[in-house]
């Protein structure tokens, strides 16, 4: 009786052709941006009773995040594939505190909640769609640079406040932690809030290094594929709409787009009118 159950599960994760498959994708990833939600307003000076519902509420969604990591993982056609998967140990990366560490005064295990939207990218990246439309590649590289920005913001801050907020009087909540993450990976430094831990240090240096790495890199991509709009006729690579040769084959893009010869003043298949 059970099989069956976690057998039609792991279809409806996996799967984005019918209607049941896109709405259990959708319901889970709206579930996702409500664990990340709660996640920022835990670090908020809210009553005793509002913050044990909101952690509440965390372990619940907690629960079902570690089952539906544990059905990917029985149904996968390689569990060794799907564990070591980047994403995978992200999402387990994030779901752990929860059961880790009771209360809000987690440390630096608070700031792992905030990977939790790599799930996210997974959905661009790996799938390379949206609740089962295929999305183009142009399309899919303009939201990954926009995500990944995002990203980089998103999750140092997560790290800044774990680090930053039991010492730091200037970061008393998670908004305090994403102004300062903003102005300090912009290289703007109005120098209002700075670091008082060698972790946060560590976190903002870490921050602006991957950004100056992975941005360029990502717009980059973007151009390529705004670029990619033909295909050679001999070998089928995709080729650059100014490219005059192909890059794969060292054919003559140019040998396609010859005008007419026009000396005779008359186009081309067209018998010059003759006169009477």
């Amino acid at each position: 009786m059970v099989r069956p159950v976690i057998d039609r599960i792991a279809f409806l994760l996996r799967d984005q052709e019918t209607h049941a498959g896109r709405t259990t994708n959708a319901v889970l990833y709206f579930l996702n941006g409500i664990f990340v939600l709660l996640y920022i307003l835990s670090t908020y000076d809210f009553s005793q009773l509002l913050l044990s519902i909101i952690h509440g509420l965390e372990l619940g969604l907690g629960f079902l995040f570690l089952g539906e990591y544990v059905i990917r993982v029985y149904s996968a056609d390689s569990w060794v594939a799907e564990i070591t998967n980047p994403y995978t140990i992200i999402d387990l990366l994030a779901v752990l505190p929860v059961f880790a560490s009771p209360g809000f005064e987690a440390g630096f295990l608070r700031g792992f909640h905030t990977l939790r939207v790599f799930r996210f990218l997974r959905l661009l990246v790996d799938e390379q769609q949206l609740f089962g439309q295929k999305l183009k590649i142009r399309t899919i590289r303009r939201i990954e640079l926009s995500t990944t920005i995002f990203l980089i913001f998103f999750t140092t801050t997560g790290f800044i406040y774990a680090f930053e907020a039991p010492t730091n009087s200037g970061i008393e909540n998670f908004g305090d932690a994403f102004y300062y993450t903003v102005i300090a990976v912009s290289t703007v430094g109005f120098g209002d809030i700075i670091p008082t831990t060698v972790a946060g240090r560590w976190v903002t240096i870490t921050a602006v290094l991957v950004g100056f790495i992975l941005i360029p890199w990502q717009a980059t991509r973007l151009r390529e594929a705004s670029n990619e709009a033909e295909t050679c006729p001999r070998c089928g690579q995709a080729v650059g709409k100014k490219d005059r040769y192909c890059r794969q084959c060292s054919f003559d893009l140019t040998e396609e787009n010859e005008q007419p010869d026009t000396d005779s003043g008359q186009p081309e298949n067209q018998s010059p009118v003759r006169n009477e």
